[in-house]
């Protein structure tokens, strides 16, 4: 599985889940170039996958791409982190090559820091595969699905709890969640998959460039997809792991601590 990063990341905008498992950011969306004029997603190697494991590097990145540019400072007081603590990190992030200085902010005292313009790809099954780099993916994967997961969760909970908050009774209308089944073939499957991220591009194109400035009233909106195989194998897998007594977790095989400063 492949995962990209934009908005997130982890705002994440939809990018090609390939036959492998992982992330894929194609950009920012607030990169408002002609789609042939868009840089393409850097593939990301075994040190920048070390680079990203990071757990305060995955919410930098997240920030960035709900919120836009940022400094140290401003990221620092969002995020409740020192100003030094969230310069280093940035200066990493910028090393592996997720962000760069923003363009649009120049002269100032501090750097202002954006998203790589083009994103990048993470070939996620095949760093699992390898022992040398099997940690760093699974601390990476790891916290990427679980926190796309509890960002659905914290809307709908809040969404019942709070029926009849302004923000609930302004957004419910519009948000949603969906499943549906079909019988394909992996071929079938790549061919649906690869149309429906196209038709999402052609959608989206017309609220790139937006910003809180530019827009009041807008939120920050996350769009989730996903399309997987329903094997038998892997449902008899995660019973006879549970009944076992072992929580089925992506990151079983390896710690999701911090695997490098």
């Amino acid at each position: 599985m492949r995962e990209r990063g934009a908005g997130g990341p982890y705002a994440h905008t939809p990018g090609p889940i390939d036959k492998d498992y992982g992330l894929t950011m194609q950009h920012d969306p607030r990169d408002t170039a002609p789609e042939t004029e868009r840089p393409q997603p850097m593939e990301v190697d075994a040190l920048a996958l070390r680079g990203l494991a990071h757990p305060l590097r995955g919410r930098l990145l997240e920030e960035l791409g709900r919120n836009g540019p940022a400094t140290a400072t401003l990221l620092g007081r969002r995020l409740g982190e020192s100003s030094g603590s969230t310069s280093y990190h940035l200066r990493q992030l910028s090393r592996y090559g997720f962000i760069d200085e923003d363009p649009g902010h120049t002269g100032g005292r501090e750097r202002w820091w954006r998203l790589r313009p083009g994103g990048w790809s993470v070939a996620g099954t095949e760093f699992l595969r390898d022992p040398e780099t099997r940690q760093a993916a699974a601390a990476v994967l790891h916290r990427h699905f679980h926190e796309r997961k509890e960002r659905f969760d914290v809307w709908n909970a809040y969404a019942q709890a709070r029926p009849n908050a302004p923000a609930v009774r302004r957004w419910d209308p519009a948000a949603g969640d969906s499943v549906g089944h079909l019988r394909m073939t992996p071929r079938e499957a790549e061919e649906f998959r690869l149309e429906l991220m196209e038709v999402i591009r052609a959608m989206s194109d017309q609220y790139t460039g937006r910003t809180l400035e530019t827009h009041p009233g807008t939120e920050s909106v996350e769009l989730q997809t996903a399309l997987f195989p329903n094997l038998d194998e892997a449902r008899a897998w995660a019973r006879d792991t549970t009944e076992d007594g072992e929580a089925v977790d992506i990151a079983a095989d390896g710690p999701g601590g911090e695997p490098e400063r």
